[in-house]
């Protein structure tokens, strides 16, 4: 019998979004969790949903990654472990306490006793369902008729754990994503690191195998004209291909090469949106965006300055030199409607790419 959850796999531009919307408004029975990993992804979602509506349903709850973690799991049933009321998240960049044991539980998973580890509360879940005999997926079930989780390629370590703790609890849920997409880590714990970044997909095809869900793909982009989608996935030759729905053509369509010399006036020509690969990577006076911010954002044209791997794929057409970095090339293309364009003085290019020339 086929699970009632399933992961769909979606390209940039593909509507995930409008998707998980349209998805939980149709819903009539029970609550349906709408969860994501960020808050810009929450005010997103809620700015969508009440385009479609007047106000957001009351069986809908709209709330991010580590709001469900704390309110819906990790409160309800933290005696199990913990005997202090949980006044909150002690948010930590890298790996909190890495030499403090498990046994010692209160300096392990807290910070003064009541503010818990971001990097260790859905470890502390799992514990707490261990430890409760499985009362915080029960009433979690009870809860929720529905969880569908947005931006799903961002789920990392024992936030992995505990999404497969909700399937095999037999909670329906909806996973939305896309792995070429994985810019971003709800978590830096070394748990599940064979499964970080566009490796989450090998996650999914597991889960599959255990009956716990099932993995769709749609392969096509309402933003991206052919040439953009088809330079995105060459940052994955291995993937599925991407058809493009944007059949718009404006003139100036497509990849092309912009002399540093030639950029002032192809600014002025075309105002593109300035992207770069981080901070590190000089854009002149230029007003840029780095790749990570760009993310879920629809530009009609960019503009990318390209770090130095970058110049050196351009340069050749090797994958290898971007191959640490295909996650966020990817993204920093698909941004673009209509025309993706690369500072680049060099005489050979490596990628199929028209040189504009200022005229």
């Amino acid at each position: 019998m086929p699970s009632a959850s399933r992961v769909l796999i979606s390209a940039a531009g593909g509507g995930k979004t409008t998707r998980v919307v349209d998805q939980a408004l149709a819903s009539d029975k029970g609550v349906t969790a709408l969860v994501t990993y960020t808050r810009n992804n929450v005010r997103e979602i809620q700015i969508k949903a009440s385009a479609r509506t007047r106000a957001i349903p009351p069986n809908i709850e709209v709330i991010s990654w580590y709001t469900f973690l704390l309110r819906e799991l990790a409160r309800p049933y933290r005696s199990a472990v913990h005997k202090r009321r949980i006044e909150g998240i002690h948010w930590v960049e890298g790996k909190s306490v890495p030499f403090i044991p498990e046994f010692k539980t209160n300096a392990h998973y807290f910070l003064d006793g009541g503010r818990i580890y971001s990097d260790k509360i859905a470890k502390f879940v799992c514990e707490c369902n261990r430890k409760s005999n499985g009362a915080v997926m029960r009433r979690l079930k009870q809860r929720f008729n529905h969880i569908i989780i947005d931006e799903v390629q961002d789920m990392a370590a024992y936030d992995l754990d505990v999404l497969e703790m909700i399937l095999q609890a037999d909670i329906p849920m909806t996973l939305v994503g896309d792995h070429r997409q994985a810019i971003l880590s709800t978590n830096n714990s070394p748990k599940n690191k064979k499964f970080s970044g566009p490796a989450i997909l090998q996650k999914f095809e597991l889960w599959k195998k255990k009956g716990l869900l099932e993995v769709d793909y749609e392969t096509h982009t309402h933003r991206c004209n052919q040439e953009i989608a088809d330079l995105g996935d060459s940052f994955f030759p291995n993937d599925k291909k991407t058809v493009s729905k944007n059949k718009i053509i404006t003139g100036h369509d497509g990849i092309f090469l912009v002399a540093s010399s030639d950029v002032d006036e192809y600014m002025q020509r075309f105002s593109p949106q300035v992207l770069r690969f981080s901070v590190k990577t000089s854009c002149g006076e230029h007003d840029a965006m780095n790749f990570g911010e760009a993310k879920g954002l629809t530009f009609p044209r960019v503009l990318i300055f390209p770090h130095v791997s970058a110049k050196s794929w351009l340069a050749s057409g090797k994958l290898s030199h971007v191959e640490k970095s295909a996650a966020k090339m990817y993204v920093g293309v698909t941004r673009a409607r209509y025309s993706v364009a690369f500072v680049y003085d060099g005489k050979t290019c490596g990628i199929s790419a028209e040189r504009w020339v200022k005229s």
